[in-house]
């Protein structure tokens, strides 16, 4: 199961507030490009949220292991 979008983690995840040892590449790209385009104002927090969020809804199976360590 996907935790919530308004957990605060999410937040801490894409601003690059907190890093996290994640285990699956596809996850991490995505989080790695998300901190970066907003902290250049491409995109609004909320949108990287979502999208983060959809990716890991498709692949619940292969982000269990990082939303355990993400979330516990």
């Amino acid at each position: 199961m996907i935790p919530e979008k308004d957990r605060p983690e999410w937040r801490m995840l894409v601003r690059g507030e907190k890093s996290y040892p994640l285990t699956n590449f596809v996850l991490q790209m995505k989080v790695t490009k998300a901190v970066a385009d907003l902290r250049k104002n491409q995109v609004s927090l909320d949108k990287v949220i979502d999208e983060i969020y959809a990716l890991c809804q498709k692949y619940e199976k292969a982000v269990a292991q990082d939303m355990k360590t993400i979330f516990g």
